[in-house]
């Protein structure tokens, strides 16, 4: 795990052992607003003892972009009794599929054992939740595309979007559907962020924001193009595989030896939609 600060009050966390997945921490006057955990126990650790002893002050509130694992287990190792804000989405999924997620970790890696879900008791399932904390504002805004349950927060005084997994290094649209991350993308161009913080990956800036929400949409119009055409050539679906991820305009380098994996996952998952559907 690394860390760097995106300003003077906000700590970026990241894990240098899954996909270069961020958890933040924002330091307010009125305490600490922790936004999703990295995945592994020793890291959330790591975090909690750096801000203990780096920033001395409590949490005001733990933010959960999504339900997935690598944003979720992380928040164990800060402390109780703080109110945990999500999408109900969010919730729901914790409660149905997170403990059963949980166990199949625990069964790989005894290390999970200690995790804890924190489920979110304070939810919105339309339009946005603000949260005032001191003099900072934090609009949680629905992002659905990567999954539905899917979640940004712009911080409005520093024109910072906390982008979740609608924005990441490859877009991935496996869990979620292709036409609403693409909308998503379109909606965050139009709110105009002067940075981005990514689910996975380096901090989008100033001045770059737009030219890289347009690649991130190239490149999910062209993995449907490609799922399509393999569909019309009758191709078989293990021929997923040999489309390169540099073919749809982006690079492996920042979500490294998973790149690959995450690419063709998206392909499928739209050649599977189409077929269907």
């Amino acid at each position: 795990m690394y860390w760097e600060r995106v300003s003077e009050e906000i700590y970026l966390f990241t894990s240098d052992r899954y996909a270069l997945v961020n958890s933040l921490a924002i330091v307010t006057r009125e305490g600490i607003v922790a936004i999703d955990g990295l995945p592994f126990p020793d890291e959330a650790k790591q975090i909690a003892r750096f801000l203990e002893i780096r920033v001395g002050k409590g949490f005001h509130s733990y933010i959960l972009t999504h339900h997935h694992m690598d944003h979720v287990y992380g928040l164990f190792a800060f402390p109780d009794g703080v109110d945990v804000l999500g999408h109900e989405l969010c919730r729901r999924k914790l409660l149905e599929v997170g403990e059963a997620s949980l166990n199949e970790a625990r069964q790989s890696d005894p290390a999970f054992e200690e995790v804890r879900l924190r489920i979110p008791n304070v939810t919105f399932d339309s339009g946005e939740l603000v949260l005032h904390v001191d003099n900072k504002t934090f609009r949680l805004l629905s992002l659905p595309g990567h999954t539905d349950d899917n979640i940004g927060i712009l911080m409005e005084e520093e024109e910072i979007l906390i982008a979740g997994d609608a924005v990441m290094a490859i877009p991935i649209i496996a869990d979620g559907d292709w036409e609403r991350e693409i909308e998503t993308l379109r909606y965050i161009k139009k709110l105009a962020p002067e940075t981005i913080v990514q689910g996975h990956g380096e901090v989008i800036l100033r001045g770059e924001v737009q030219a890289v929400m347009d690649r991130y949409i190239a490149y999910l119009e062209c993995v449907h193009k490609k799922a399509r055409a393999m569909l019309r050539q009758n191709r078989d679906r293990k021929e997923l595989w040999n489309i390169p991820l540099e073919d749809c305009g982006l690079e492996r380098v920042p979500l490294g030896i998973a790149s690959h994996r995450l690419h063709v996952a998206n392909i499928m998952s739209v050649y599977d939609k189409l077929k269907t559907g």
